[in-house]
């Protein structure tokens, strides 16, 4: 049964919510720690200066003084995007076989990274969650990341209960705005994608949800500008709570 929400001053029906992860479910605070660890590993490996390692920390999107993010960088595309940029810019500075040296750094990192101590929510996406699932409607994350790392991230918040479906790029591999993710989560959810909302902080975020016959609604907790997710969305609301369930 489809549930009735309101959003930006209007009505919307739905069966099934899906939802991008990091920016629109999680705080992307957490990546800059990442980043910045990545790039250590990087110019440990290789042999870069303290000021060859600051350049490539600010290519990756923080600020090498403050560890604030940068309007340029990569922490806002799926990892094996990012992965193949960091080896590009690698490869300019004449690092022998770039690619297989950032799978492996990355690889480490994520592995030995403390994702439990340090992720948080946006405001209210857990309660937002737990509504949606009281109410009878189904939750998917449909995020640039690895479905098995998001996985790991939900444990750490438990919230594995309160999200059905996860699609990631190692589950598809056509990556946002293409709308195959978001028809994957539709169809594992057993959801005509007519009846789906997809949220998220991003402009891919919202045109893969366009692409795929889902009502697009933009939300401001990420990297995402309001000028950026304006014209691409249904509605555009501050964060979470903002999508009111009747």
């Amino acid at each position: 049964m489809p549930l009735r929400f309101v959003a930006d001053g209007r009505d919307f029906l739905a069966e099934a919510f899906l939802l991008d992860k990091d920016g629109t479910l999680i705080s992307c605070d957490h990546w800059l720690l990442v980043m910045c660890e990545r790039a250590r590993r990087l110019g440990q490996r290789i042999g870069l200066s303290t000021r060859d390692k600051n350049a490539l920390l600010k290519f990756m999107g923080v600020d090498p003084q403050t560890g604030k993010s940068l309007p340029q960088g990569i922490i806002h595309l799926p990892r094996c995007d990012a992965e193949l940029e960091v080896a590009a810019y690698l490869e300019g500075l004449g690092v022998p076989r770039p690619l297989e040296l950032v799978s492996e750094v990355f690889r480490e990192v994520d592995q030995e990274f403390p994702f439990e101590r340090y992720i948080k929510p946006t405001p209210k996406a857990e309660e937002f969650l737990a509504g949606v699932k009281e109410a009878g409607g189904r939750v998917g994350i449909v995020t640039g990341d690895s479905a098995a790392a998001t996985r790991r991230h939900l444990a750490a918040l438990g919230w594995e209960k309160l999200v059905d479906v996860v699609v990631g790029t190692d589950v598809c591999p056509a990556r946002k705005p293409a709308p195959e993710p978001v028809v994957q989560a539709c169809a594992a959810l057993n959801v005509s994608p007519e009846l789906g909302v997809m949220v998220g902080d991003s402009p891919a975020d919202l045109l893969a949800g366009r692409n795929a016959g889902c009502i697009p609604i933009g939300v401001l907790t990420g990297l995402g500008k309001e000028e950026e997710l304006a014209p691409l969305a249904d509605a555009l609301v501050p964060d979470l709570s903002a999508i009111r369930l009747r």
